[in-house]
């Protein structure tokens, strides 16, 4: 119940405020009906009242007196209304400069009265949401409740937080999930800094994922373009979904498996427009069909082959399918990987191993993506695939020339002479020399030593190992003879190689 004082001298007026209305049936319960602002003020000390009507012109303290004394103290501020049998302006401005809002001149208009007791009304209803509101995101067990309810571990939650849960249900129409995926430390910093404005509780969750909890009607949509702005400006690449409105808190997990739905659909198929809402993504029938089995059997047979243009033309044909079909995320993912697990049985035919390709399939696996990062890696995967095929074709082609290419590159790092290669491959040094130059326009010596500078650039950008170790690993015995070597190829000192590559990328 809300509490309201009444003030009057008037004892006949007194008597109308307290009988033309039906206070118990707004929800107030009358704490004092008093005849002069001493007992007024008195009365609101004591009760700490909601509302409080007061005349304008009384004996010792007046209407506006009181207000000024209750305005300064250290209480919650009731809402006045002033009633006032005088027309002067004079009044007004007063009342209006503490901050009152209603103003009525006596004979008061039925209607109007009716009009101002239900904005009052709705105010105070909207206070009492807005206190409870502000315990809810206070409190810390509730928000833990809740996350363990959305993570799958339901239970009835503790009996204060289900308290919590009971009475705000009470003040609202409904709740919505706001679900955000991103990197954890940008979105959680986000999440936390407009939660308490919007009147949210931020909901933090495992792995990349966080959400907020509003009411339904406070402006979900608003808020998750706020969301999604705020991602833009961190350069996070992530996703905000709406989940759909739900009657209670305990309804959340529903909300929140919609937005997570829409979320992973939308790293397939959002254009970047900004947040997306579970209803209208998933108004779009979700394709669970698999690509035809002839076309993933061209694609194999082409990486086989060695035909790179047709590899990328069914790749694009078949991420097409996916794109024009909405095909299910999980699907997209189950093919893409079938294809690497053939290609790499494919690379064990011809001697390949597994391990280059393990990143690749950890990507399909665990990454957020859209369509075109998935062909991308894909596609890039299977270009790594069809390199060594060729690779293990050359070294196996009659041609010795490629075949000496091969052994060098296999064994750069050695101590070789030209003589010695030849006697590998039971060639004659000076045709093999001669030729060799015919082909490459350098020398074997001087091809091994671009063999070997390449990899020590290597090294040099992807590790902390000395100069020296690199050196020695590279296949070089004298220190001196690299940094020739490294100088007349570069313009650089390795350090300074190394220094300006890492400035590069930063």
């Amino acid at each position: 119940m809300y509490k309201v004082v009444l003030a009057d001298d008037e004892t006949i007026a007194l008597e109308g405020l307290r009988t033309q209305t039906d206070w118990e049936e707004l929800g107030f319960e009358i704490c004092g009906a008093c005849e002069n602002g001493e007992e007024a003020l008195a009365a609101i000390v004591q009760s700490s009242p909601d509302l409080v009507i007061t005349d304008i012109r009384m004996p010792g303290i007046d209407g506006l007196e009181l207000i000024r004394r209750v305005r300064s103290l250290e209480m919650e501020q009731p809402i006045f209304v002033v009633l006032s049998g005088y027309g002067e302006f004079e009044y007004a401005r007063t009342a209006i400069r503490y901050g009152v809002r209603h103003y009525l001149l006596k004979p008061v208009v039925e209607a109007e009265w009716d009009k101002v007791l239900t904005d009052i009304t709705d105010e105070l209803e909207l206070r009492v949401k807005q206190r409870m509101q502000q315990s809810m995101l206070a409190s810390r067990l509730l928000p833990l409740a809740i996350a363990r309810m959305l993570e799958g571990h339901w239970a009835e939650p503790e009996e204060e937080a289900a308290e919590q849960m009971d009475r705000l249900d009470e003040t609202v129409t409904g709740w919505t999930y706001l679900h955000v995926e991103g990197d954890s430390s940008n979105i959680t910093d986000l999440c936390r800094e407009l939660a308490g404005p919007a009147g949210a509780l931020f909901i933090d969750l495992p792995g990349d994922q966080a959400g907020l909890v509003v009411e339904s009607s406070a402006g979900a949509a608003g808020l998750a373009e706020q969301l999604y702005a705020g991602l833009v400006r961190s350069g996070v690449k992530g996703s905000v979904s709406i989940g759909p409105s739900v009657q209670s808190l305990r309804e959340l997990p529903v909300s929140y498996r919609e937005a997570a739905g829409a979320a992973a659909r939308h790293y397939f198929y959002s254009d970047g427009s900004g947040p997306v809402h579970s209803a209208i993504e998933g108004e779009g029938q979700v394709n669970y069909n698999l690509p035809a089995t002839e076309l993933l059997e061209e694609i194999i047979s082409a990486v086989e082959r060695l035909q790179e243009q047709k590899v990328q033309e069914k790749l694009n044909e078949m991420f097409s399918v996916f794109k024009e079909n909405r095909t299910d995320p999980g699907v997209v993912q189950m093919t893409s990987m079938d294809i690497m697990l053939r290609s790499m049985e494919l690379l064990k035919e011809f001697g390949g191993a597994d391990d280059p390709w393990i990143g690749s399939l950890d990507f399909f696996r665990t990454e957020p993506k859209s369509l075109e990062a998935l062909q991308a890696t894909l596609q890039s995967a299977l270009a790594t695939s069809m390199n060594y095929i060729r690779q293990h074709k050359e070294r196996n082609s009659e041609h010795p020339l490629i075949r000496v290419e091969c052994f060098l590159r296999d064994h750069y790092s050695r101590h070789l002479t030209v003589k010695e290669i030849a006697e590998h491959f039971y060639i004659n040094p000076v045709y093999l020399g001669q030729a060799f130059i015919k082909k490459h326009g350098i020398s074997i010596l001087e091809y091994i030593h671009n063999l070997r500078i390449e990899a020590a650039k290597k090294r040099l950008i992807e590790t902390r190992d000395t100069v020296r170790s690199i050196v020695e690993s590279v296949g070089y015995v004298h220190y001196h003879h690299f940094l020739r070597e490294f100088e007349k190829r570069t313009a650089l000192k390795p350090v300074a190689f190394r220094e300006q590559s890492q400035s590069d990328k930063g």
